[in-house]
Parts: C-alpha cells; structure tokens; sequence
C-alpha cells in the first residue's frame, strides 16, 4: 500500500496516530450508516465506537512492544478486550417491544476499556485523540444519526390492539398504498383477539414517514402506535 511506505504514516508519531484514528471513524461510520439503512440495532455511532477502540488497541500494541522490547505485552490487554464484552453485554437490553437499548454504551464501555490500556502502557497520544473522538461521536454525531433518519424508507413501528382485525387492516393499508409491510410479528394477550405487534413499513418517500404513522393510527381497533427509534 501506498501510505505503508511512507515513513511518517507507517511510523508511530503524532501524525501517524491521528490519522490512523480518524480513519477508523470514517470508516467506522461508513458501516454504520450501511447498516442504519437496513435496520440493523448497531447502527452509527456503535460502530464508529467499536472501530475507534479497535484501532486504538492495536495502536498501543505497537507502541508496547516497540517500547518493551522481546516481551509480550498484548497478552494481558487481549484478556481485557474480550473480557470487557461480557460487561458490556450485561447492558444491553430488549424491551417489549423489540427495541434494542444498550448497545451504545456497550460498545463505550469496551472502547473505555482499550483507553484505559493505552493510559497504563504510557500511550498517552492516542489515548486523549481516541477520547476526544469518542466524545465527538456521541455529542455530535448524535445530530448526523438524527438527520440519517429522515432519508430512511424503512419505519419500524410498534403497535397495541384491541382487536385482531387490526392486523387485517394494516395489510390492506399497505397493499393499497403500494407500501411494503416486513418482519410482522404478531403477539396475542390472554383474550387472543387483543395483542401487540412489531414490524416495518417500507415508503416510497421518506417524507410520508408521519403520515403513515398517522394512518396506522386511525385504523380500526388500534390503540398504540408508536414508531420505534
């Protein structure tokens, strides 16, 4: 590759690391929003954030190793990366109504861990830079998450009925709007003809996101509806 061999980039310096840390945010970012797109629950700033703490571990990989010589430094810091996964998945949450909550301050806390390593080894460079990224990300790459939002087809909606002629209405709601209804699934109360349900409604236009969410909520027998975020 081209950068490898220019000494200022394959180098650890200054430079070397801030452009190696910007870079995994882009393209960090990059799979996020790929995956925004198609409603997957890590979405933007997770993977920026799980990309910086990456980068970042193995930045101070090298930096251990060129200072200590023969040893084996990562040993010790790679327990602590997948060990750290186990703390984050105990913060991830599933809500009734399938949302994910969690993953964003999972994928912080196991990026605070590879912070932690780097202060310990003397990296103290990429440790401020990968903070101060890290900040940036979920103060305001928060905003950029927002506006992503507005240009998505896909609404993910949960909905409370009364009655399961809802469901019926619903598709043929969307059949003759020419809107295309995904991963339906339907969960019946003890009454079985009330429930809840989750699923996607995909538009045309971004724009009709709150008209559809008006509509569906003027259906017969629908009590809530509320679209998941």
């Amino acid at each position: 590759m081209y950068f490898e061999n220019i000494p200022v980039f394959s180098e650890l310096n200054l430079f070397s690391i801030l452009f190696r840390i910007a870079l995994a945010l882009i393209l960090g970012g990059a799979l996020g929003i790929e995956r925004e797109q198609k409603q997957h629950p890590a979405g933007f700033r997770t993977y920026v954030i799980v990309c910086l703490g990456a980068t970042l571990a193995c930045i101070t990989n090298l930096y251990m190793c060129e200072r200590l010589g023969g040893t084996d430094p990562a040993r010790i810091p790679a327990q602590v990366i997948s060990g750290i996964g186990f703390l984050g998945a105990g913060t991830i949450l599933v809500t009734r109504n399938n949302h994910v909550r969690g993953l964003t301050t999972a994928a912080g806390l196991w990026c605070c861990a590879t912070i932690g390593i780097a202060v310990g080894s003397g990296f103290y460079c990429g440790a401020v830079l990968c903070t101060v990224m890290i900040i940036f990300s979920l103060r305001i790459l928060s905003r950029v998450d927002k506006r992503l939002m507005r240009f998505n087809k896909y609404i993910s909606i949960y909905a409370e009925y009364q009655d399961s002629s809802f469901i019926k209405n619903l598709i043929e709601y969307c059949n003759l709007h020419n809107y295309e209804l995904h991963n339906l699934e339907i969960y019946p109360t003890h009454e079985q003809r009330s429930g809840f349900a989750t699923f996607y409604v995909r538009v045309q236009n971004p724009i009709m996101r709150q008209t559809v969410l008006t509509d569906i909520r003027g259906l017969s027998n629908s009590l809530i509806i509320e679209e998941i975020r």
